[in-house]
C-alpha cells in the first residue's frame, strides 16, 4: 500500500542557499506478509530534487513494487541494494524499502529496529533547533520569539550577502549561553575565501562551521587554513567519502543522513566507523514525516553520547495531516524512537485513509 504525503512548512517558504520550498512530499510504503506482519517505509523526495522527476520516480513505483510481490521477506533488502546503484536520487527509495525491511524484521523478532543495528547505549538524544530565516530582519524576529534553549542551534547561511551571514551569527551567539553550541551552515554556497572571510571574523569556540564549500576537499582545505570546528554534510553524500573523512581527521565532524545513504544498513556501517576513531557526528536527514524520522532515531540512539552532537525531530517544521508519533518527546529537548518492535508506529491503516494505490497478489 502506497500513500502520498505533502506536508506545508509552518512558517512559511523553507529557505537555505540552495532552494526555497513551501511543502515537503514523500511516499508511505507499508509491505504486508502472509504472516500478518507489515513493515513500513518512507521516500523522502529531497527538497533541490526538480519536480518533474520526483513526478518520473512516482511513476516508477508501479515496477519495482509489482516487482516485490510474491517476494520473500529478504527480496526487500536486495531490491534497496539495487536501487543504491541506481544514482543519488533513488538513495531515498533504497532507503525506505530497507526501513520496511527493518520494521519487518524487528517485529518477527519481537525487538525494536535499533537492536538490529548493534543495539543502544541510550534512551535518548538531545533535538537540535534549526533556524533557516530569509533575511536578517526575520532572524531577529525569531530571536525574539525566544525558544533556543536547545543545547545546538543550527543556522542557515549563505542566502543573502557575506556581511549577512557575519551580522547573522554574531546575533545568534549573543542570544546563546557558553554551553550551547552553533552550527553555522552555509550548504556548501561559500568558496575557500569567502568561507575563511567569514570565519576569520569569529573566535568563538561555540561555533562549528557546517559545510562551508560544496567540496570534501574544499572543506578540509578551510578547516586547515582556519583552524577552526568544520563539519561536512551533503559532500560526504557517499560512504566511501564519509569514511574518508573520519580517516583523513581534518574536519572536526560529519553529518549522517541515511536517506541520502541509500538506507539504514550503509548509515549504520558509517555510524560504526565513525564511532571507532572517535569522529564525532550528527545524525538526521530531509524534513520528513514519522516514519523516516523514527527511523533515524533508531540509528542515532546507539551512538555514546561524547561523540553525538545531536540528532533532530525531523517533523517539527512541518504540518502533517495525521501524526503517526514517531518521535516521542520526552521534555529537555530530549527525544527518542518509538517504543515497541520494528519502528513501533501502529498500524497505518486506520489512520491515513484509503491508499493511493494497492499491490497485491
Amino acid at each position: 500500500m502506497v500513500w502520498d504525503s505533502v506536508a506545508r512548512f509552518r512558517r512559511g517558504a523553507y529557505v537555505n542557499s540552495k532552494v526555497s520550498r513551501e511543502t515537503v512530499r514523500s511516499r508511505i510504503m507499508v509491505f504486508h506478509t502472509t504472516g500478518g506482519w507489515f513493515g513500513s517505509g518512507e521516500i523522502v523526495f529531497p527538497l533541490s530534487l526538480p519536480l518533474d522527476q520526483q513526478r518520473r520516480m512516482v511513476s516508477e513505483e508501479q515496477y519495482y513494487l509489482s516487482a516485490l510481490i510474491g517476494q520473500d521477506l529478504d527480496s526487500l533488502m536486495y531490491a534497496a541494494e539495487r536501487y543504491r546503484g541506481w544514482g543519488r536520487s533513488w538513495s531515498s527509495v533504497a532507503f525506505a524499502i530497507e526501513t520496511a525491511w527493518y520494521d519487518l524484521s524487528g517485529k518477527v523478532k519481537g525487538v525494536p529496529l535499533y537492536e538490529l543495528l548493534g543495539g543502544s547505549v541510550r534512551l535518548s538524544v538531545d533535538d537540535y533547533l534549526s533556524v533557516s530565516e530569509p533575511s536578517i530582519k526575520h532572524v531577529r524576529d525569531r530571536l525574539k520569539a525566544g525558544d533556543l534553549s536547545r543545547k545546538v542551534i543550527q543556522l542557515k547561511l549563505g542566502i543573502g550577502s557575506l556581511s549577512d551571514d557575519v551580522e547573522q551569527v554574531a546575533l545568534v551567539l549573543n542570544h546563546l549561553t557558553n554551553t550551547q553550541t552553533l552550527l553555522a551552515d552555509a550548504n556548501g554556497k561559500w568558496s575557500v575565501g569567502q568561507a575563511c572571510e567569514v570565519i576569520s571574523k569569529f573566535d568563538d569556540p561555540r561555533v562549528i562551521w557546517e559545510e562551508p564549500c560544496s567540496v570534501y576537499e574544499e572543506n578540509t582545505e578551510v578547516a586547515d587554513l582556519t583552524g577552526k570546528a568544520v563539519m561536512v554534510d551533503q559532500c560526504v553524500g557517499e560512504v566511501v567519502l564519509a569514511k574518508r573523512a573520519a580517516v583523513d581527521g581534518v574536519v572536526s565532524s560529519l553529518t549522517i543522513k541515511p536517506a541520502y545513504l541509500g538506507g539504514l544498513s550503509v548509515a549504520h556501517d558509517v555510524r560504526n566507523y565513525c564511532v571507532s576513531l572517535g569522529m564525532k557526528m550528527r545524525i538526521d536527514g530531509p524534513w520528513c514525516g514519522d516514519i523516516a524520522a523514527a527511523a533515524i532515531l533508531h540509528l542515532a540512539v546507539g551512538v555514546p553520547a561524547e561523540l553525538l552532537i545531536a540528532s533532530c525531530d525531523l517533523r517539527e517544521p512541518l504540518n502533517h495531516r495525521v501524526d503517526l508519533k514517531g518521535v516521542i518527546q520526552l521534555g529537555d529537548n530530549l527525544i527518542s524512537p518509538p517504543r515497541g518492535s520494528g519502528l513501533g508506529i501502529d498500524p497505518l491503516d486506520s489512520v491515513m485513509g484509503d491508499p493511493e494505490v494497492t499491490y497485491s497478489i
